[in-house]
């Protein structure tokens, strides 16, 4: 995964509102 698309995550949780419980669910599914 590259960090642009990283980022679009961390945006779109930001703007849900749910910014960290978010990013760390998408951290989580992208572990091998």
């Amino acid at each position: 995964i590259d960090k642009r698309t990283i980022e679009k995550f961390e945006k779109e949780a930001a703007e849900l509102g749910k910014g960290s419980f978010k990013y760390a669910w998408v951290l989580d599914k992208l572990k091998p």
